[in-house]
């Protein structure tokens, strides 16, 4: 499946979602508990082929208002690329720091500072058994959350990767799809 038929499908979820997104308001977070503000999610990403990656990024996060959140993530990559005949294989693995401002109740902005340990690019293609390093990625963008129900809220990003020499990152920006939900 190419990234236009992907996106398409995406947006007609997000279509349909939105009919009964209508219904369901969000509640202020000074009505809420403690522990109602906590929420979790993430996302997953899956590639086969040539090069496999398998991606999981759990977070956790607090909503301070209704408008500012922030939290935490985690990141764990299973990697294995088999071009020219030649098979490697490596784990990246991290974790991330992230705040969210709603611009209006769907639209935010994201910031979001992230280390990596991932084996380096140079130990990569000399075949070599890697020495890790630490990779430091600042990301900057914006997202939609769409409910699906009163605590459950699908969230599409696109951020950009400040780092201009990731070894982790291949492109910019980066597309992300995911998943929140409320405690």
């Amino acid at each position: 499946m190419n990234k236009k038929s992907i996106i398409l499908s995406l947006c007609f979820l997000l279509a349909a979602f939105g009919l009964k997104a209508q219904e369901i308001e969000e509640p202020d977070v000074r009505d809420l508990t403690i522990r109602e503000r906590f929420f979790v999610g993430g996302f997953i990403g899956l590639q086969f082929g040539t090069q496999t990656a398998i991606n999981i990024s759990p977070i956790a996060g607090f909503r301070f208002t209704n408008r500012l959140s922030a939290g935490i993530g985690g990141t764990y990559q299973y990697y294995n690329d088999r071009f020219f005949g030649r098979s490697f294989t490596t784990h990246v693995y991290g974790y991330s720091l992230f705040t969210r401002f709603n611009v209006i109740p769907r639209a935010f902005l994201q910031a979001e500072f992230e280390q990596l340990s991932l084996q380096s690019r140079e130990e990569r293609i000399l075949d070599q058994p890697g020495e890790r390093i630490w990779e430091t990625n600042w990301f900057l963008g914006a997202g939609y959350r769409q409910p699906v129900s009163e605590n459950v809220w699908f969230n599409v990003m696109v951020l950009y990767n400040f780092n201009e020499n990731s070894q982790a990152y291949f492109q910019n920006p980066i597309f992300r799809f995911g998943i929140n939900v409320g405690l």
